[in-house]
């Protein structure tokens, strides 16, 4: 069974890759943490080095995801939560897990409505 997730992870992020050529990164990490997935775009240069980029995607998405998912009461259903520094980070809460996106900081933000929609579409077909 894990071996059918890690490949629907990996299936997840071959295709976030062919949809949206400014991607640079996917991410996908578990309730408690567990890096399940960590893929740069092949041919793109980290910013972080190998250990950077584990910390803080094991860490960060699920911590910032779980503080904003408390806020659901009040807002109604959290969707996505977008983060700009100089690159711009899209974590999407789908069941349990945290999926980190990171793009070209060219990105604007009309891109994240299409871009949610299609984590959706993908997301039900790797995810759920």
């Amino acid at each position: 069974m894990l071996e059918d997730n890690l490949l629907d992870y990996e299936e997840f992020a071959s295709e976030a890759f062919v949809h949206e050529p400014k991607l640079r990164y996917v991410g996908i990490v578990d309730g408690s943490f567990h890096n399940l997935l960590s893929r740069m775009r092949g041919g793109v240069q980290s910013v972080t080095t190998d250990e950077e980029e584990r910390n803080f995607v094991q860490i960060m998405p699920p911590i910032i995801v779980e503080a904003v998912d408390k806020m659901q009461p009040l807002l109604g259903k959290l969707d996505t939560v977008t983060v700009r520094y100089e690159k711009v980070l899209v974590f999407f809460r789908v069941s349990e897990l945290a999926v980190v996106m990171s793009f070209e900081p060219n990105v604007t933000t009309p891109f994240i409505s299409s871009l949610s929609e299609f984590m959706k579409t993908l997301s039900s077909k790797h995810l759920t």
